[in-house]
């Protein structure tokens, strides 16, 4: 018995570990363009942005992300600066309701800022007026959300002060491409307990 506690113990601990953390600003928008830059300071060593919420308004979208190292100040209009993560289609969940964006992975370095521009290829893209440009909006300990500006599309005008709304989902460390998918925290649960109903029925027979 001890020996199957031992194993469902461990599963438990990967089910932890499997989840990913976020954070987020808001969804209650007042403004709205095209998309955003914004930075984000990591606290900690390197995590793996594995999604995105974006507060988009009611349609099919397509998506793009870009980031760049350092903060996007001075760099509002320089797409050579940049680098694209991902594009592609969305549907949206409507204003003010956060819509997830399975963005490719990509790397935040510790204890580094990265810039993050996203954006719509319409003005689609709701947002809330900001108050100073580069103040800390949303903070967990881990990642900051620095208020940033409101972009028209593609690198095109610029409206400051904004704060972007939206989660950033993440996970600590670098995830790699090639890597096997880490098992969902819920089937490991569901395989944890069959540990223990089996662990309990051998105990009986005996």
């Amino acid at each position: 018995m001890k020996k199957w506690m031992g194993v469902v113990a461990s599963l438990l601990m990967v089910a932890g570990q499997a989840q990913a953390s976020l954070i987020s600003t808001t969804f209650a928008s007042n403004n709205g363009q095209a998309g955003n830059m914004f930075d984000v300071v990591n606290l900690i060593g390197d995590v793996t942005v594995t999604g995105l919420d974006l507060n988009l308004d009611n349609g099919t979208h397509t998506i793009e992300v870009y980031t760049k190292s350092g903060s996007y100040s001075g760099f509002e209009t320089t797409s050579g600066a940049w680098s694209l993560i991902g594009s592609s289609a969305v549907v949206s969940s409507g204003a003010n309701v956060a819509t997830f964006f399975d963005v490719a992975d990509f790397v935040l370095s510790g204890f580094t800022t990265t810039a993050l521009y996203i954006t719509a290829n319409n003005t689609v893209m709701n947002y809330t007026n900001g108050t100073s440009v580069g103040s800390v909006y949303a903070d967990n300990g881990e990642l900051q959300i620095l208020q940033g500006v409101g972009k028209g599309y593609l690198f095109d005008s610029t409206f400051s002060p904004r704060i972007w709304n939206g989660t950033i989902y993440y996970q600590q460390g670098t995830i790699s491409s090639e890597s096997t998918p880490a098992p969902a925290p819920a089937a490991l649960m569901l395989l944890a307990l069959g540990l223990v109903g089996i662990a309990s029925s051998r105990k009986r027979v005996n």
